[in-house]
């Protein structure tokens, strides 16, 4: 791909507001000259991520993440460095310029093809569904079989996937779609290596489209329902919905189908509903339900619930079928549930009863006494766990409170936990004290044990000084700071005293090396020889910290004494190692060596900034 010019990179970061690139992905509270919210890289509870739009930098005390807006984009998107320019220069209607000319569409990246892709067939399938004759019948389930208008459908774009094998393939001949972008979409059937438009055969034939998006719209995937017209030799043919296959743009498991819906109309101190399927959910909308969501066809999971949590909801309130399979299906999402902090309340139907029944022939009106009845998921847990048609004896309570136990374990705060014990002890009417005793007997959970791959390896720990790792940081953050010294800097440090096993010492002995060599005119420039995350991540938490620094030069010549003192105590060293370990005739050499290197340790180095 060609290299895109600095410029542009420059006019993106002076050009966005950070506050923007990072409002769809978390909701943001002033907090004085910054921004604060739930950090969208782990779960808490407590607001620990700052934005600084007057820095371009973000910061994320739980995990110490942090970036620009570059970073932000590429770990929540999963796009590469260059990728992320594209992104936002789309997003924000900025106009790149590259170091040898424009891409072509073949060197545009794969995961920009597949968003194209699915917002051509996203468009494709509503115009057979509003105007094809083929789609006549299909119009007509809609509107009456499923009771939704044709004002509905083109809000969301609803669509139809016609019968014929090749008819979307050929379409997206037309439009010049690579067949590269067609093989990891999902949306055909076709041989390893094909590049023959004409031999891609569709995924979906014959049914009803519904577009999944993303929290930003972007369509990544379909559901599709089943109709009389789905052909006979369907291979899916007796599957009611079909969902897209996994691919580059879409995880089942970590898309909430509506967020990007929903996330626009919870207000503060509202509550996202949560129900079963796509058409549910789009019911919901219909009838003024605006904060409805739904998981992708499959139980609910740790990624979905995060996504919740981000939005910090006050509760999430579970709109369940009436029957025995919807309530376990409560009790398997509980634990997920009070692990990710989140608040569910269950709006638990009649048996039989079907949530868009309900809500066609009574409105969102006929949630009001569910929420009246509404359980909390320790009550359910509880109702679930005893008999419906008599007093529990001990026993049965003892077990309906083991498994409260077992719930407990994923809460990580121990005020909720008492709380909760409480709850549970009168709902029994058993004693409180008791019961919290018999929750502290509880044999601790099993650990679990990380893939060894993932821990960090001793080298990495035990090699790095704190004093030298924080000489360094400091210095590279007054190169930054203070600009001033950077050249003088540059020409009087030793760079073998720079200690590049780790992120501050490369990116700052890279820094001076540049500055020595007038590669870059000054520090403002450092954007240019930024090489991975890790260093974007260290200049953003560099951006993000002060120092309490009352003279500059002072300070530098500290860092700089503290880096020349520690490189010749491990030269010391090392000598000491060859003296024991070599024969009595190399010994004199290596001893004379040792003592001018400690008389050098012993003179302060003298330095004019």
């Amino acid at each position: 791909m060609p290299r895109v010019k600095q410029s542009s990179i420059e006019t993106i970061k002076h050009q966005v507001d950070l506050v923007d690139v990072v409002a769809p992905y978390v909701q943001l509270k002033r907090a004085g000259r910054s921004w604060k919210g739930l950090s969208p890289f782990t779960q808490e509870k407590t607001p620990s991520f700052y934005v600084h739009p007057d820095r371009g930098f973000y910061k994320c005390f739980s995990t110490g993440e942090g970036g620009d807006c570059f970073t932000f984009i590429m770990k929540q998107e999963n796009l590469e460095f260059y990728e992320a320019i594209e992104f936002l220069a789309k997003k924000f209607n900025i106009t790149l310029e590259y170091e040898a000319g424009g891409p072509s569409h073949e060197e545009v990246s794969l995961r920009k093809q597949l968003f194209e892709l699915h917002e051509l067939a996203t468009s494709w399938f509503h115009q057979q569904f509003m105007e094809s004759e083929e789609a006549t019948p299909v119009r007509d389930y809609w509107q009456e079989a499923r009771g939704f208008t044709m004002e509905t459908a083109k809000e969301f774009k609803i669509g139809y996937a016609p019968a014929a094998r090749e008819a979307l393939a050929l379409y997206c001949q037309t439009k010049n779609i690579s067949t590269a972008a067609m093989h990891q979409s999902g949306l055909f059937f076709a041989r390893d290596g094909e590049k023959n438009h004409a031999y891609f055969k569709s995924r979906f034939r014959g049914r009803l489209m519904v577009p999944i998006r993303d929290v930003q719209a972007r369509v990544v995937a379909f559901t599709a329902r089943q109709l009389p017209q789905t052909p006979k030799d369907d291979p899916a043919r007796e599957a009611k919905y079909v969902n897209s296959p996994e691919t580059p743009i879409f995880h089942k498991g970590r898309i909430l189908f509506g967020m990007d819906h929903a996330r626009t109309h919870l207000k503060e101190g509202g509550s996202f509903l949560l129900v079963e399927g796509q058409l549910d959910a789009i019911r919901c909308w219909s009838v003024g339900l605006h904060t409805a969501v739904a998981p992708q066809g499959t139980a609910i999971t740790d990624d979905q619930l995060h996504l919740m949590r981000r939005y910090d909801p006050s509760s999430i309130e579970c709109l369940l079928d009436g029957d025995s399979a919807g309530r376990k299906a409560a009790l398997r999402a509980l634990p997920l549930a009070f692990k990710a902090g989140l608040e569910f309340r269950f709006l638990l139907l009649p048996d039989k009863a079907d949530p868009d029944d309900l809500l066609r022939e009574h409105g969102a009106a006929a949630l009001e006494p569910l929420r009246a009845e509404a359980k909390s998921g320790i009550e359910l847990a509880i109702a679930e766990s005893l008999p419906n048609d008599r007093a529990p004896t001990t026993h049965e309570k003892t077990t309906a409170l083991r498994t409260v136990f077992e719930l407990l374990r994923n809460v990580p705060s121990e005020v909720a936990r008492e709380d909760y014990i409480q709850i549970a002890a009168r709902l029994l009417n058993v004693d409180a004290q008791a019961a919290l005793r018999d929750f502290q007997k509880m044999p601790p959970p099993r650990p679990e044990f990380k893939n060894p791959d993932e821990l960090p390896s001793k080298n990495e720990n035990t090699s790095r000084d704190p004093l030298l790792t924080r000489a360094t940081w400091e210095l590279l953050w007054l190169v930054l700071h203070h600009p001033e010294h950077a050249k003088r800097i540059s020409e009087i440090i030793d760079y073998e005293w720079i200690n590049t096993g780790f992120t501050p010492g490369r990116l700052l002995s890279r820094l001076l090396a540049e500055l020595r060599e007038d590669l870059i005119q000054d520090v403002s420039q450092i954007e240019t020889i930024i090489e991975n995350v890790e260093e974007r991540q260290l200049l953003a938490e560099i951006h993000a910290r002060d120092l309490d620094v009352e003279e500059p030069a002072k300070h530098i010549e500290f860092c700089i004494e503290r880096l020349r003192h520690k490189y010749l105590d491990a030269k010391i060293k090392e000598l000491e190692q060859k003296i024991i370990q070599t024969d009595p005739d190399a010994q004199l050499t290596l001893m004379r060596e040792r003592k001018t290197l400690l008389r050098n340790i012993s003179c302060p180095l003298e330095l004019r900034l």
